[in-house]
């Protein structure tokens, strides 16, 4: 609950100021800070009792592996979610084999309509190192957010018949099992760097 609470504010504020792009062109022609890190464990990584893509009840911190790629998206993004799957499955790639105890996951901030159904069908569009897609209550997914300092708010889509879009922070997050936050990175690192930047916590 307390990671980045000092710069909560700071961050909210940059997001919204950087429209639709939500900040990746600010982030990108930035170099990715490798050694941003959480001062204590998200308790939530332990706490928040989430669902599978096969409806079973299933806290992040049980999930095999030793460190965890995450990310918070939802499964109607049009760009900045692929984009950082792709990323992670690119990294995936230039690891190899050494990707064994690495699991990535995917968080929606969107349980409304992210099902597990649902998303089964979405992670099956990104081969390769098995995606593990967790969705949940509406509660237990914001609760979880705030731990990881993850902004999200509903964006209604103009002539959208009541469809609408999902505002959210665009981070990657390296998490060991405990729930203490390694590393983050703005979506758009490159497979390759993040690869990198893996290989150094192993």
């Amino acid at each position: 609950m307390n990671f980045l609470k000092t710069n909560y504010k700071n961050i909210i504020y940059s997001l919204l100021i950087l429209g639709v792009g939500f900040g990746v062109g600010y982030y990108m022609k930035k170099k990715p800070s490798s050694k941003f890190a959480s001062e204590a464990p998200v308790a939530e990584w332990k706490t928040a009792i989430l669902k599978d893509t096969e409806g079973k009840s299933v806290r992040p911190s049980e999930l095999s592996g030793n460190l965890f790629v995450v990310y918070f998206g939802f499964s109607h993004c049009p760009d900045m979610c692929p984009m950082a799957l792709n990323d992670i499955e690119n990294a995936f790639t230039s690891l190899k084999e050494d990707t064994e105890n690495i699991t990535p996951v995917f968080i929606t901030i969107d349980p409304e309509r992210d099902t597990p159904e649902v998303l089964r069908k979405y992670i099956s569009r990104f081969p390769g190192k098995e995606l593990v897609a967790l969705t949940g209550g509406k509660d237990q997914i914001g609760e979880l957010q705030k731990g990881f300092g993850v902004f999200s708010q509903k964006n209604q889509i103009p002539q959208g018949n009541g469809e609408y879009g999902m505002d959210h922070t665009l981070f990657i997050y390296l998490v060991d099992r405990t729930g203490n936050i390694l590393r983050a990175y703005p979506t758009g690192i490159k497979g390759e760097e993040l690869a990198k930047e893996i290989r150094e916590l192993l």
